[in-house]
């Protein structure tokens, strides 16, 4: 099943391994499913759960899965690419619940970085910061030379 219409509502940042391959995509989609077969490990909570990668974050490593029990939940899970069982709470899980939740927290992660960035320019503005010398100190301005 095409999930091409949902997935758009993420954003740029997601591809949609049921759509044709997108061009921006150089990841084998393929190897998404047995990654996260083979991260899944008992002690995990989705040990056992039938799920389908349904898209991947260009960005970095989460995917989201569609649940085969319940097809109106998802989760995000964010793989290690370890390619072993792995441990503890790995992969984590990032978001779980109903469309309307993977939604409202992609909204809110970018919400976050939005304003990290905002953050960012701020700090980063002429005159807000001194440049620092190897001691730490603040680098005084070269005298000028007369023209």
């Amino acid at each position: 099943m095409k999930e091409t219409r949902a997935v758009v509502e993420l954003g740029d940042d997601w591809c949609d391994v049921t759509a044709d391959r997108a061009e921006d995509c150089d990841l084998d989609h393929l190897a998404l499913a047995a990654e996260l077969s083979t991260e899944v490990h008992p002690a995990h909570p989705f040990f056992g759960t039938a799920l389908d990668v349904i898209a991947h974050r260009l960005t970095n490593d989460d995917v989201l899965c569609r649940h085969r029990a319940t097809p109106s939940r998802y989760s995000v899970l964010h793989l290690t690419w370890s390619h072993r069982e792995e441990i503890g709470s790995c992969p984590t899980i990032d978001a779980d619940g109903e469309w309307r939740d993977i939604v409202a927290h992609e909204n809110a992660v970018d919400a976050a970085l939005s304003d990290a960035a905002l953050s960012e320019s701020a700090l980063s503005g002429a005159g807000t910061k001194p440049e620092r010398g190897p001691t730490g100190q603040p680098r005084e301005e070269a005298p000028r030379c007369p023209s």
